[in-house]
């Protein structure tokens, strides 16, 4: 949890300050699916923002599909997660 404020920077600008380990092996994929889930919109705002930039979302299509259902979230966050959830479809 205390990893979140790395959501309010760009991916690329934290994949740089870790250009000496792969993403991989990082705990940043696991951060972006945690704020996913999280509570509020602010930092599921702040994960989908990262996917909109080039995160990968072949891992977070579950929980894109389960925030695109989410009466609990905002129509506009619902309707960026089916966006990506489309976008990351198997081709």
């Amino acid at each position: 949890m205390w990893l979140l404020p790395l959501l309010e920077r760009t991916p690329s600008d934290v994949s740089a300050e870790l250009s000496d380990v792969p993403v991989a092996e990082t705990p940043l994929p696991a951060l972006v699916q945690f704020a996913l889930t999280a509570w509020r919109s602010y930092w599921p705002t702040l994960a989908l923002d990262w996917l909109d930039a080039g995160w990968p979302t072949r891992d977070l299509r579950d929980v894109l599909a389960d925030m695109k259902d989410s009466r609990e979230l905002s129509q506009p966050l619902r309707h960026r997660a089916l966006r990506l959830w489309h976008a990351s479809a198997p081709a």
